[in-house]
């Protein structure tokens, strides 16, 4: 399908508070000053901060992370000037604050960002008076390819697809007054459930975590995202008379009383939110173009109020596929183990889904002589389990055990739900970077996370571009997920509209009318079967009385896993941007750490070969450097797994990358690796 043909099937809006819709109209839309792109610009730009503030929980009167290195990457050099300013000066749309100054005296090491002497980081957020609980659509203008603020962020300059599967007409329907009572009255046990203080100490001190800091500034608060061991998060937060903990899939350090008051309110605020949005605007499935996933209204909407939502005047029932990327990764083993490649590429139509599956099995060609020589047998729990073969293993442990607890066990850990965001951030992260708990679980799955880390593996002869996507086909999460989309949209979903069941799709979950479970799991499994795949199901009734994964699907860290990093490549709305000028991605501006790790490797200086030189410590110290994107940290974390290795030479990415971070060749703005 053609970005002309996508663009047109559907409209391009967001929902937002109606003062804040109400303004954009009358300053911008209204305004012949500018044109059509300009004031796209603008709808996009406050979209996505609103978007910041309500849906990640940043808070309605706090500002949002992105800082200057985002927005140029967005709209270009001239950002401030063509979007920022007149939000902010001339209509008051947004409002800005300066946070946490940084006196900088070398300015000889600022090669990278540009930031000068005295420089701050400035965030963004919605002027609280244009906020509200009455929200209405506001449209693009659409003349050529536009792109809505979630579709930017998630997709960088890509849109969504239109799947042509008929809904059959199926009405959903929400009790607006008794779900919002009922959020009125759970937030606070809701955010106690996503609470884990006792987390940090069940995990080795040496890991390396993403770590968000909250700033507070005169009652206003934002977060700094920052990468540091547990005990080093652990001693930061002490000298800072704050908190360090795990709060639903993120590490914080806070004042926690403090945060949990910001999270409620914010809590409260995105479901009704998304309440509000039911049964006001039409149910439009689209298609996630990077993972096949179906995106709607209902996919995003938070499972503890979907008990609330009706199909065709029904309640709802869940089907949801147990440990489902792990599952689907331990079928295709199974698939290519029993039956062979041309077997495994046979059961699949989608051209991505075809590209995934030929690299993966030319990793189990040259795995060949450490795996199996026999698949296990679906339908036969005894089978396989004497075999020696830590493959066969995990395959048993996915298909015949509840595979989360076994990793819980085998890690240490004091909750199942742990186990599952562990196995998720571990697993599906794009980085290969060491890490304690993934080589626990190497000696349970050694061959297992050998193939997956040489899955992980870019392929260092392509040059970033957008027609080779930055190596998106390294992303193993991204491969299982584009998996699971053929078989639950292509497969499932559609025929269980053909058959007239109401229904939706939760990513690796079908939700039906109740009645109507019993046939959409016999074609679940029927449809399994064809594919011969096993099969492992819940059906939940109650789905929206457990802390389950739903709630962490459009979290921080799995958009980070699933999509890439959010504006990973080089790509603009804004007009007459000097590519030369591209500015690395980051949202938090160079700060005193960054310093005080470029004067060490400024005191080694520019080096044609730094090994030998520069050691595996100081290669981890690099990758804490927050404007480098994921691309640059994989080669540093490549040969810090090498010298593990006993590998007695850097690769020339490596040597590159270090020159670079000196400042030759202009500096990190000019790189391309």
């Amino acid at each position: 399908m053609t970005k002309q043909t996508n663009r047109n099937t559907y409209i391009k809006q967001e929902y937002l508070p109606a003062k804040l819709t109400g303004k954009l109209q009358d300053c911008i839309f209204n305004n012949s000053k500018y044109q059509y792109p300009t004031k796209n610009n603008f709808l996009q730009c406050v979209s996505t901060i609103y978007y910041h503030q309500v849906t990640k929980g940043i808070g309605l009167n706090n500002y949002v992370p992105l800082g200057r290195n985002y927005w140029h990457t967005v709209y270009g050099g001239n950002y401030h000037e063509k979007v920022i300013n007149p939000l902010l000066n001339e209509y008051h749309i947004i409002q800005s604050e300066e946070f946490e100054p940084r006196n900088i005296t070398d300015k000889n090491a600022l090669h990278l960002s540009g930031t000068k002497k005295g420089s701050v980081s400035i965030r963004y957020r919605i002027n609280p008076d244009l906020l509200g609980d009455k929200y209405e659509n506001i449209t693009y203008i659409d003349k050529r390819t536009v792109l809505t603020a979630l579709e930017r962020m998630m997709f960088g300059d890509k849109e969504f697809i239109i799947t042509g599967i008929p809904d059959m007409n199926f009405r959903v329907s929400i009790d607006h007054d008794k779900a919002c009572k009922w959020v009125d009255s759970n937030a606070e046990l809701i955010c106690d459930e996503f609470l884990k203080t006792d987390y940090i100490k069940t995990i080795p001190d040496g890991l390396k975590i993403e770590c968000k800091e909250l700033i507070d500034k005169s009652g206003n608060w934002t977060y700094n995202t920052k990468y540091r061991s547990i005990k080093a998060a652990k001693i930061y937060a002490e000298t800072r008379n704050k908190e360090f903990f795990y709060f639903k899939d993120t590490f914080y350090i806070a004042d926690l009383q403090e945060f949990l008051k910001q999270r409620v309110q914010s809590l409260k605020y995105h479901y009704k939110q998304q309440i509000a949005q039911l049964g006001i605007i039409p149910i439009e499935e689209k298609r996630n173009p990077v993972t096949l996933r179906l995106y709607s209204q209902l996919t995003s909407f938070p499972s503890k109020i979907l008990q609330f939502i009706n199909i065709n005047n029904k309640t709802v029932v869940q089907l949801d596929l147990r440990t489902s990327q792990f599952l689907i990764f331990a079928n295709l083993l199974n698939l290519y183990i029993g039956h062979g490649e041309h077997y495994l590429l046979s059961k699949f139509r989608q051209e991505k889904n075809l590209t995934y599956l030929k690299k993966l099995i030319g990793i189990l060609n040259k795995f060949q002589p450490q795996l199996p020589n026999v698949g296990v047998n679906i339908n036969d729990s005894t089978s396989g389990q004497y075999s020696l073969s830590d493959v066969t293993k995990f395959i048993r442990d996915v298909f015949f055990t509840d595979f989360y607890g076994v990793v819980q066990q085998e890690l240490g850990l004091q909750e199942r739900l742990l186990a599952k965001h562990v196995m998720f951030k571990l697993l599906f992260k794009k980085t290969n970077r060491p890490d304690e708990l993934l080589s626990r679980l190497s000696q349970r799955y050694p061959v297992v996370m050998n193939i997956i880390a040489d899955f992980k593996k870019p392929d260092v002869t392509k040059e970033k571009s957008d027609d080779n996507e930055d190596n998106r086909e390294s992303n193993f999460s991204v491969f299982l997920q584009c998996i699971e989309g053929e078989i639950f949209v292509d497969n499932i979903l559609h025929k269980l509209r053909d058959e007239g069941i109401p229904c939706f799709t939760r990513h690796d979950s079908i939700v039906v009318s109740s009645g109507s479970e019993g046939r959409s799991e016999e074609i679940a499994k029927q449809i399994f079967t064809d594919f011969g795949f096993k099969y492992n199901h819940t059906v939940e009734d109650k789905f929206w009385e457990a802390v389950d994964d739903d709630e962490i699907e459009f979290s921080d860290y799995m958009q980070w896993l699933i999509d890439e990093n959010e504006l990973n490549q080089a790509f603009y709305v804004g007009e007459n941007v000097d590519d030369d000028k591209y500015e690395p991605n980051e949202y938090n501006d160079m700060d005193e750490e960054d310093i005080e790790i470029l004067e060490k490797l400024r005191e080694i200086g520019i080096r044609e070969d730094y090994y030998g030189i520069v050691d595996t410590e100081f290669l981890e110290e690099l990758t804490l450097l927050t404007f480098l994107n994921e691309r640059q940290r994989n080669i540093l974390y490549e040969d810090i797994n090498n010298m593990h290795d006993g590998m007695s030479f850097f690769q020339d990415a490596t040597n590159k990358l270090l020159r670079q971070l000196l400042g030759e060749n202009d500096g990190i703005s000019g790189m391309r690796l």
